[in-house]
């Protein structure tokens, strides 16, 4: 479905979280690739928003240091659902939610989590094949073990009766010690795995691949996921790509095919960046260049704010 770019109040409450769902997946096929700048809180999210990116996606880093707790599913999950709904209704866009592993021992647990995150308000989600407690740097599942909680986390949100936008995640390029042309062939049997229907079941929407940052071989692993969907209206598995040093800037990502770029926990490192600044400069100088160069206004950022 395509939506107006302008839409009054009550054209927005009437769009269903089925529809923000089918927005979120158009917006992985369009002309330009898809840019999130993930969020760690309602207030983060409806800036973003506000500033015209058309969905939204958390950061779990983000959200797990914003709460006081490390990432890597260290946050209790109940804070978790708690901070995704308080963004999806800070805002009108679609919402997608960085899950981790999803926070389940099993297909089971898994599938819970997927039917609470939707609860909670999101029509998207990233699914990592790292092993929790390994950080990102460890063993990854097995292919055919993650194809299966795919497939788990599909049938969840079918029950729910919407299409989630599963962003299945390959982190192949943060295993230790694994050398760039071994984390290619990886990728490109993960991608491949992950998209592709079993049973008649839809895959996964997407690929997310943090590290990927040659040129060379991110239009190696965009020609590989080309018409790896069995769909006519969506062939191609569109390619995430996260940002930060050493990435294509976004127009040359668009030309080499990639449909979406993350921000991942750099805005949030970023925005403690600033905050470090202010700190530094209120114990030496005492001024407050820092403070004020670029700050929101209060009634700006007030506004946006439900009452």
């Amino acid at each position: 479905m395509t939506l107006p770019q302008k839409m009054t109040s009550a054209q927005k409450q009437t769009i269903t979280q089925a529809q923000k769902a089918s927005l979120l997946l158009e917006l992985h096929h369009g002309n330009s690739p898809l840019i999130l700048i993930n969020a760690w809180d309602a207030a983060s999210a409806a800036m973003v928003a506000h500033c015209g990116l058309p969905a939204i996606a958390t950061s779990s880093a983000a959200v797990a240091n914003a709460l006081g707790y490390a990432d890597g599913q260290h946050l209790p999950w109940p804070e978790m659902l708690l901070m995704v709904g308080h963004i999806a209704r800070a805002v009108q866009v679609p919402v997608t939610a960085d899950i981790e592993a999803g926070f389940a021992a099993d297909l089971k647990g898994l599938e819970t989590s997927i039917t609470q995150i939707i609860a909670a308000g999101a029509v998207g989600v990233n699914l990592e094949d790292a092993l929790p407690g390994q950080e990102h740097f460890g063993p990854l599942y097995p292919v055919a073990e993650q194809v299966e909680r795919i497939q788990a986390a599909r049938r969840a949100a079918q029950r729910e009766g919407i299409h989630l936008v599963i962003n299945a995640r390959v982190d192949a390029y943060w295993q230790a010690g694994v050398q760039p042309e071994e984390a290619l062939r990886n990728t490109l049997e993960r991608g491949k795995a992950y998209l592709q229907k079993v049973n008649g079941q839809a895959g996964a929407d997407c690929i997310f691949v943090p590290g990927l940052r040659k040129p060379e071989h991110i239009q190696t692993v965009v020609d590989s996921l080309r018409g790896v969907h069995q769909e006519a209206q969506h062939p191609d598995g569109p390619l995430n790509i996260l940002a930060g040093p050493g990435v294509p800037s976004i127009p040359e990502l668009a030309k080499l095919g990639v449909k979406r770029v993350s921000y991942g926990s750099g805005p949030h490192r970023a925005a403690m960046g600033l905050l470090r600044r202010i700190a530094d400069e209120a114990k030496t100088s005492g001024t407050y260049t820092a403070l004020t160069e670029g700050a929101v206004p209060y009634a700006e950022i007030n506004g946006l704010m439900g009452k």
